[in-house]
């Protein structure tokens, strides 16, 4: 039997103080919210898109009233730099952000870092001082992240890294590398849930 989702729904039963209610909902709400209860997606449920944290945040828009028809969901695109309704191709940017290689170009005096980036590349040209502001511990999803002083006509060039979200990197409240014409400098970040920082390792 093939499943039509503006007929058919999930029956579910309803445990209440007098006994059971017959209750149905739409497939798709179900799983997405199985899902989200499973911790195998950050999931934000409204008529209204989130507004942080995008690049690992589902958004799921519900029906109205929820229960008449299935909701629509949608993952953040990096390359539109919006939402969009879920593919497989979002789908597979969505967990390679949280899971493998993902790089970021930071070409300014001042950058952010994407979310799920695993190195990042300062690539700038007789930078004398950089700024990098890491992502939030619980977006980086305990994934380490690299970075690199990947810039030419290079002197003296100060990197100062700032963690965000009440983190602290080491027990600090900022990290300084220095780079040289000899010795580009890098480092690597491990992001700690349970220290509310990150550790730097050899």
């Amino acid at each position: 039997m093939s499943y039509t989702p503006s007929t058919d729904f999930l029956g579910l039963l309803r445990q209440t103080s007098g006994g059971m209610r017959f209750l149905e909902m739409p497939g798709l709400d179900f799983v997405v919210a199985a899902l989200a209860r499973a911790g195998l997606i950050n999931l934000s449920v409204g008529q209204t898109a989130p507004i942080v944290d995008q690049t690992n945040t589902v958004w799921f828009k519900p029906a109205q009233p929820s229960w008449t028809a299935e909701g629509t969901l949608y993952i953040w695109n990096v390359a539109t730099n919006a939402y969009e309704v879920a593919t497989h191709d979002l789908w597979e940017q969505l967990l390679a952000g949280a899971q493998g290689y993902q790089f970021q170009n930071a070409p300014d005096a001042v950058n952010t870092v994407t979310p799920g980036t695993s190195l990042l590349a300062i690539r700038r040209v007789a930078p004398l001082t950089t700024t990098v502001t890491l992502p939030t511990l619980a977006s980086q999803r305990a994934k380490a992240l690299q970075v690199v002083d990947w810039s030419t006509n290079v002197a003296n060039h100060v990197v100062t890294i700032m963690p965000s979200g009440g983190a602290t990197i080491m027990q600090l409240a900022q990290w300084q590398f220095l780079s040289t014409a000899v010795s580009l400098g890098g480092i690597t970040f491990y992001p700690s849930a349970d220290l509310n920082g990150w550790v730097i390792a050899p």
